[in-house]
């Protein structure tokens, strides 16, 4: 058994420490390949830093950070979105509001391109009048008529009429398609659009024969971009404010439901930490109180033997040497009433008996009281004969030994303790169970020394108390328990008594195995 380290109790510091050491172990990830190399190396350093400090934010904090990335991506992909549609929404309305407005007032003098015809004087001069006042009213910048093989008819700069221009853009509104967007200006056809350095609204127009499907022309027109570009960005502002509000609200109500749950965490953690330190004081505590406990139990034990010596040598040399200097005195007084009364002679015979049976008795209690002396060999075998020899002798029992795998020395506290429980043991045996065979058996393995005490007499039943109610069972508990092993008495009624105890030991032979003791064949002892 170990001796007790005495020292400081563990302080909240040193609690700290345990629940770190605790924490870093619960975080610390299983299984992952370690890195080899001056790169690896670096990859891990620069990695820490970040890792170390994400590790040291609360709760409150960790959530604050990801959820305010996570909703301000969330936002900027929603609020594009919803922006695009926006934008997308007006410049449909605006197409749908020009197509509707350029039907009616620009259809009815194109009417003589049906069947391939070319527009009139008379058209042309209708067709100028409708484009400034389109460019009064909607802010028209240019206004184009496309034939169907790609000549312009008309457009409000005079030198592109009759000319003939390879124009992609007319092949989705000849098969009736509205179509507008923001002008590119890259057309042959778009120098002076180009010349005016303003952003257009183009749109291509389907234009058809009265009161059929027949498409006979496309209309092209340009409007300055500046009011539907202001429109568009105020219908994304407002979609932005919007998105971002509820987007802030929804934050922020987060925020405080996630604040409240990250304070209770932080205040329990808190208590739990205080607990943890509370409980390794008192683990720190209940270890130097056990120590001492068991320190002073094995000196009792000791002071115990000492006593019992003590009592042995005094009874030895005192009453015992008085008794028998009082018998010789009564041999000399029987020779001098030698030839007296009879009555006389018997009554110093009765007082011889008597004082010759207290000396036996008292002779038998100070061997009991006596240990052989253990001297320097601490040798548990020889001790055990010796006591077994002198309880055969006594008791006039037979009592078989075997002992198996025991060391040569063990601790002296151990091998006094052995001996006083196999003594003890013997003496119970031979006054309450009636039997005159015994049986004792000592092993040792694995750092364990294990005794047992058997008879086979009457024992007793689990109801009777009187058996392990006198001093002799709880001296020999109180003896085993005291270096720290463990005490158990077993009996059947009519099937005898064992009394074992388990000690817990080294042996104090450098160098020996606790698995293979040099003493590893049995000893037996009949």
């Amino acid at each position: 058994m170990m001796e007790p380290v005495v020292g400081k109790v563990s302080t909240a510091d040193e609690a700290d420490r345990h629940i770190r050491h605790a924490d870093s172990s619960l975080r610390g990830s299983e299984g992952k390949p370690e890195t080899s190399g001056t790169f690896g190396a670096f990859v891990r350093a620069a990695g820490a830093r970040p890792r170390r400090w994400w590790s040291r934010r609360s709760l409150f904090e960790q959530f604050a950070l990801l959820s305010s990335l996570v909703l301000s991506l969330s936002v900027a992909a929603v609020g594009g979105w919803v922006g695009n549609r926006i934008a997308d929404g007006v410049l449909r309305g605006t197409s749908g509001a020009a197509a509707l407005y350029m039907t009616n007032f620009v259809e009815p003098y194109v009417q003589s391109m049906d069947g391939g015809g070319t527009l009139s004087a008379e058209d042309i001069r209708r067709l100028d009048g409708v484009t400034e006042l389109l460019k009064s009213r909607r802010h028209v910048a240019s206004v184009k008529i496309w034939a169907r093989d790609g000549t312009i008819v008309y457009s409000t700069q005079k030198a592109l009429i009759g000319r003939r221009f390879t124009a992609t853009d007319l092949t989705p509104s000849l098969q009736g398609e509205i179509r507008a967007g923001m002008a590119d200006l890259q057309d042959d056809d778009s120098e002076f659009e180009r010349s005016l350095s303003k952003p257009l609204y183009e749109m291509f127009l389907p234009l058809y024969k009265n009161e059929t499907e027949r498409i006979v022309a496309v209309a092209e027109i340009y409007e300055d971009a500046g009011a539907l570009l202001r429109d568009q960005a105020s219908a994304i502002r407002g979609a932005w404010l919007v998105v971002g509000s509820v987007g802030l609200v929804t934050l922020l109500a987060l925020f405080v439901v996630v604040h409240r749950g990250s304070t209770t965490i932080k205040r329990q953690r808190s208590a739990i930490k205080q607990r943890f330190r509370e409980k390794v004081l008192l683990h720190r505590k209940n270890d130097i109180l056990k120590s001492e406990t068991e320190d002073a139990l094995r000196t009792a034990a000791r002071i115990d033997d000492l006593v019992h010596t003590r009592l042995g040598a005094e009874l030895h040399d005192g009453p015992a040497q008085l008794i028998s200097f009082a018998l010789l005195r009564i041999e000399g007084l029987e020779q001098e009433l030698d030839g007296r009364t009879p009555k006389a002679r018997a009554l110093l015979t009765e007082f011889r008996s008597a004082l010759q049976d207290a000396l036996k008795e008292l002779r038998a209690i100070a061997a009991d009281l006596f240990l052989p002396d253990l001297g320097d060999s601490g040798d548990l075998a020889q001790m055990l004969r010796k006591i077994i020899r002198a309880h055969e002798c006594r008791a006039a029992s037979v009592v078989d030994f075997e002992m198996t795998g025991v060391p040569e020395r063990l601790p002296r506290d151990a091998v006094r303790c052995v001996v006083r429980v196999t003594q003890e043991a013997l003496n119970n045996a031979f006054k309450h169970s009636g039997s005159h065979r015994q049986t004792v058996m000592v092993n040792y393995c694995a750092g364990t020394l294990r005794l047992s005490v058997r008879d086979h007499g009457c024992g007793f039943s689990g109801t009777s108390a009187k058996p392990l109610s006198g001093l002799g069972i709880i001296g020999m508990a109180s003896r085993v328990r005291a270096l720290g092993g463990t005490f158990s008495v077993i009996s059947n009624l009519g099937q005898g008594t064992e009394i074992s105890c388990e000690l817990h030991v080294r042996s104090s032979i450098a160098g020996t195995d606790d698995e293979h003791p040099q003493d590893a064949q049995p000893i037996k002892s009949d």
